[in-house]
């Protein structure tokens, strides 16, 4: 079950900022505006996830949450799920202490 996180707490596992990236596929400028008017009109409809553990967190949703920080969302619908340590992903972000108390509660862990 979804629950709503802060920004700046789910900002740090993205893997890349979207709005940087520049790929000529998926990344261009077109493709964030339009999802922007789409975020900005419904809301995000597909929750964020956002994987973690000890010692890592890693985020599914890099465009959208490129799009909150445009848009200055406070908070996001992130579905939270407790993930082994090991095998490490390549894009997992180091877990802060911090961080990691609120992703348990919001698991029920």
């Amino acid at each position: 079950m979804p629950v709503e996180l802060p920004v700046p707490l789910v900002v740090r596992y993205r893997a890349v900022d979207r709005e940087t990236v520049g790929s000529a596929l998926v990344d261009t400028p077109r493709h964030l505006d339009a999802l922007a008017e789409d975020i900005a009109r419904h809301g995000i409809r597909t929750p964020l996830r956002l994987g973690f553990c000890e010692e890592f967190g890693t985020l599914d949703g890099n465009h959208r949450i490129a799009v909150a920080l445009r848009l200055g969302l406070a908070t996001v619908p992130v579905t939270v799920v407790w993930e082994p340590r090991t095998p490490r992903p390549g894009h997992a972000r180091p877990m802060q202490a911090a961080d990691f108390e609120v992703l348990k509660a919001a698991a029920g862990k």
